[in-house]
């Protein structure tokens, strides 16, 4: 009797009884968005066969606010002159005065409304769907001039009502296929 177990056994762990494999597919998308935000969404699925298990979903924005478009030698922003002479043509004089102070205000107001408005409709998201079961919040980063989210929807968790409310699929080769359609690299 011992040996038809071992027997069995052996078939069956050759016959691949338990050949199901997880696999991660990542989609990203990257683009720069006004005032000098450079944006990074990526899709991270988690699926086995055709039927997907997880996502994860991280938006990641980076403030760049160390464009300097004065060609000064020093990248300060202080050309010297004392006229507009920039393409702007906004009437404030260039130079150690007008750039500066442009330099200044546009990065300091730029930091704090773009990525305070990105942060609020992330925070705006996370009351709206924070008690949806199966939709969870992974990480934040919020350093100096990166503001970084991720979320994680649970399939075998939240309901396809919800899941429609999402925009999600079950359904990996649909899944994969609309986000290739909306621009993203997947891979």
């Amino acid at each position: 009797m011992k040996k038809i177990l071992m027997f069995i056994f052996f078939i069956l762990l050759l016959s691949g009884c338990d050949a199901s494999k997880m696999d991660t597919m990542s989609c990203e998308k990257e683009y720069d968005t006004n005032n000098g935000i450079d944006t990074k969404i990526t899709y991270s699925i988690d699926y086995e066969n055709n039927e997907v298990k997880k996502v994860r979903m991280t938006y990641d924005y980076t403030q760049n606010d160390n464009v300097d478009n004065v060609t000064d030698g020093v990248g300060t922003g202080t050309d010297g002159t004392t006229n507009d002479t920039s393409n702007d043509k906004d009437g404030i004089i260039d130079g150690v005065i007008g750039d500066t102070i442009d330099d200044i205000i546009n990065g300091v107001t730029g930091t704090i409304l773009d990525l305070a408005g990105l942060k609020s409709r992330h925070d705006v998201v996370k009351s709206t769907y924070g008690n949806v079961k199966g939709f969870s919040l992974q990480d934040t980063t919020d350093v100096n001039n990166n503001y970084k989210v991720t979320y994680v929807v649970d399939f075998d968790e939240i309901s396809n009502d919800d899941l429609t409310k999402f925009n999600l699929d079950r359904d990996f080769t649909t899944l994969k296929t609309s986000y290739i359609n909306q621009g993203f690299t997947c891979k």
